[in-house]
């Protein structure tokens, strides 16, 4: 009898559906031996071979396929692991459905609701430390805090006075520095205050060397605080490239003609705060004087000064670099249009992201870049729509939300501006622009503030009777 006769003997003896210790010895006892060790009949090796090579492979595909189903079950508990790409195949292949993907967040490129203002004086925020923003208007009593926690607005204690465009920076130690502005009578404010965020209160500080509203500041590295440019209504400047607006009655049109106008006298001058002072101190003066413009500290330290010009002064295309190790202003390179009130963001390559801007009342399309390496600027784009006075905020993944605004058609057509909810991407890595969700209110100069979790809050807006406020998820 060879083996395979044996094995069959062996297995109808046992009766059992899995081999037995019995049948294994059996089996065992029946071969014959050589040295102590099992040995195979060489001769009967050729028949036996094919029926173990089947048996080896039919083991190896119930372990295959066993193991996988064995570990398909569900696994819960803080170790429990998503399942992988190569068990979504393994479960289509047994009959089993694949793991569904998880949904995208909820609300991705929408605004949605929030609470709304206390009052709609509010043109101006700031971004507090502990992720509150903070937002001021023109009368003392307009200051309000918002909580993306709650979702709320609420009252914060009063300014020292009446204080409307004023120039604001928050300090490394989280405070928040209100310099210049105007207030109830004639003239701009040479005073400063503090808000402090852990008592809620203003508190005066040192004043500036002279009085200035729509200046701009700037926290330094060093902690200090630039401030430079704004107006002074009370010291009047004569401005020959004004243009001035002739209407013609009945005409339903305008036009523009050069002419000579006198208006507040635009500041070149600049002060430095020292917040452990208290005390301001004169600094080098701009080329010329702006107000209206931008004010963006670059990676490197250095200032960049964009845009000047107002309803009194023709706009400029000049930028200027302030560079706190000299104390000094020196030019850089100029925008392809000029204008004023551009909106600027610090892109985190370094570049400077410029857009906005407007000639008088006419928006500038152009986007323009900014590159501190070579001082030039380069146009980035066009927006979509005849827009101006919209908001535009870094966001954390270094695309840029431009939000709603207003055009300014041709007053022989329509003599209302048109405002707009309509929103855009700019994406600095391919340079082009595209649509993303529309808020759920028109807004032109909308105070927009990335939050601390990357959200971005927009409230009210230039007409200063908007008091609702909407939240952006990227």
């Amino acid at each position: 009898m060879d083996i395979e006769d044996r094995i069959r003997d062996a297995v109808r003896g046992d009766k059992r559906p899995e081999p037995s210790l019995a049948f294994h010895g059996r089996v065992m006892a029946g071969l014959p031996v050589c040295g102590g060790r099992t040995r195979w009949m060489l001769p009967a090796f050729p028949r036996f071979a094919p029926a173990a090579a089947l048996a080896l492979v039919a083991a190896i595909a119930v372990a295959a396929i066993g193991l996988p189903l064995a570990l398909s079950g569900p696994v819960t508990g803080p170790g429990a692991a998503t399942p992988s790409k190569s068990a979504a195949v393994t479960a289509t292949a047994t009959g089993t459905a694949p793991p569904t993907p998880a949904p995208a967040e909820a609300g991705t490129g929408m605004f949605t609701p929030t609470g709304s203002m206390i009052t709609a004086d509010a043109t101006t925020a700031v971004l507090l430390l502990d992720g509150r923003v903070l937002f001021l208007g023109n009368a003392a009593t307009s200051p309000q805090i918002y909580d993306p926690k709650t979702g709320e607005f609420s009252r914060t204690g009063a300014m020292t006075t009446d204080r409307g465009g004023a120039g604001i920076a928050r300090l490394g130690d989280g405070r928040v520095l209100l310099v210049g502005g105007y207030g109830t009578g004639p003239g701009a404010l040479a005073s400063a205050e503090i808000y402090d965020p852990k008592t809620g209160e203003f508190s005066p500080t040192g004043s500036m060397g002279g009085p200035r509203e729509g200046a701009t500041a700037t926290l330094l590295l060093d902690g200090r605080v630039l401030v430079a440019g704004g107006d002074n209504p009370l010291v009047m400047g004569l401005s020959p490239n004004f243009v001035a607006m002739a209407y013609h009655a009945g005409a339903g049109g305008r036009n523009e003609v050069p002419g000579t106008a006198v208006g507040p006298a635009m500041l070149a001058s600049a002060e430095l705060y020292d917040p452990q002072t208290g005390k301001f101190t004169p600094t080098g003066s701009m080329a010329s004087g702006r107000t209206g413009q931008t004010a963006t500290r670059l990676a490197d330290g250095r200032v960049l000064m964009v845009g000047a010009g107002d309803m009194y002064h023709s706009p400029s295309s000049l930028a200027e670099i302030y560079d706190p190790t000299t104390g000094k202003f020196s030019q850089t390179g100029s925008l392809p249009v000029a204008g004023s009130n551009f909106n600027a963001a610090l892109l985190t390559d370094g570049r400077v992201f410029v857009s906005g801007g407007s000639v008088i009342s006419t928006p500038i399309l152009s986007l323009e870049l900014y590159d501190p390496n070579t001082g030039e600027f380069t146009l980035a784009g066009t927006v979509d729509q005849n827009r101006g006075s919209y908001s535009s905020t870094l966001l954390d993944d270094g695309r840029v939300l431009l939000a709603g605004g207003v055009s300014d058609p041709p007053l022989a057509v329509d003599p209302t501006p048109s405002v707009g909810n309509s929103c855009e991407i700019y994406d600095p890595a391919t340079g082009l622009l595209s649509p993303t969700g529309s808020m759920g209110t028109a807004r032109a100069y909308g105070t927009a503030i990335l939050l601390t979790d990357g959200r971005v809050l927009i409230a009210g807006d230039s007409t200063g009777t908007l008091t609702s406020a909407e939240i952006y998820q990227p």
